[in-house]
This record gives structure tokens, C-alpha cells and sequence, in this order.
């Protein structure tokens, strides 16, 4: 008796974590939608698409491929429909020149790519790295609620990575 009371109780509140992930009228489709208006595309820009809840940490997680830039695209959306986790891999053609734009120039790129103040990167870190036949700059800064992370192609200044995330 005592185990099939137990069992009715896990049952129960495994059932109020799955009513909770929905009760505020978040769908796997809207969290879907809000991922691809942030990244400027609509259904049929994409491929490969992966939608999930993430019980243990209460978002939905989307994933997916642009058809036309093959960027690779993760988000982390809140219940609430707040990106708390973003993270964009962009395609480039590889590039094996030692040559550095500088640290300004990269702090510059990221400014004008994230919307964000140039004020407010700067305060941040910059590190310049030669690996894998390729050299870059990883910038990492902090904005509001949100830590970014850039990672930008030393010879020319591409950005072929960023990542935000939420904290409190």
C-alpha cells in the first residue's frame, strides 16, 4: 500500500512539472517562433530543427540550421519567452593568415554586430589565440542581465561565433 502511495505521488507531481512547462501558454511552436524571429528567419530558411523542454532547467531548447547561410543556431527560451541562452555558429571560409586586425578593430566589429556600446565591450576581455591554423580574438563583456562571449577571425574580423546568457 505504502509503495503505491508513493508511486501515485511521483506520478503526480511528475504530471505538475509537465502542466507547469505549459500552464503559461508556452508551446514548443512559440518557442520555435520566437528562436527564428530573433535569428531573422522563417520555416522554410531552415533545416534540421530540434525542439525540447528541458525539465531540470525550465526552458525550451531550439536548435536548428539556416538553409542558405548553414549558421547553426541553439537557443535556450524561458517559459516566459525570454531568451536566456544564445548561441550562433557562423560558416566562413577558413582563412590560415597570421595577419591581426588589432583588438580596437575586433571590440569595433562586435559593437556594431551586437548593437551594444563600444564603452561597454571595452570593459570586458579580449584575448587574441592562434589555434587550429587560424587566429582569433575571443571578447567576452558583460551587458545588463546578459554575459556575451564573440569569438572574431583575427585577419579580417569575422564573427564566426557568439553566445549570451542570462544571469541574475
Amino acid at each position: 500500500m505504502r509503495k503505491l502511495a508513493m508511486t501515485i505521488i511521483a506520478m503526480v507531481v511528475m504530471m505538475a512539472m509537465t502542466v507547469g512547462a505549459y500552464a503559461d501558454g508556452m508551446t514548443a511552436d512559440k518557442a520555435k517562433n520566437i528562436a527564428f524571429k530573433d535569428a531573422g528567419l522563417n520555416a522554410s530558411q531552415v533545416k534540421a530543427l530540434e525542439v525540447d523542454y528541458d525539465d531540470e532547467d525550465n526552458v525550451w531548447e531550439v536548435e536548428f540550421k539556416g538553409k542558405k547561410n548553414k549558421n547553426e543556431y541553439d537557443y535556450d527560451i524561458a517559459s516566459s519567452g525570454l531568451i536566456v541562452k544564445k548561441s550562433i555558429d557562423y560558416k566562413y571560409k577558413k582563412n590560415k593568415s597570421k595577419k591581426k586586425i588589432g583588438k580596437k578593430k575586433a571590440r569595433q566589429k562586435v559593437a556594431k554586430a551586437s548593437g551594444i556600446s563600444y564603452k561597454v565591450i571595452k570593459k570586458g576581455s579580449c584575448k587574441y589565440k592562434y589555434k587550429e591554423r587560424k587566429g582569433e580574438y575571443t571578447i567576452k563583456f558583460r551587458e545588463g542581465h546578459y554575459k556575451y562571449e564573440y569569438e572574431v577571425l583575427a585577419p579580417n574580423g569575422k564573427i564566426i561565433e557568439m553566445e549570451y546568457k542570462y544571469v541574475k
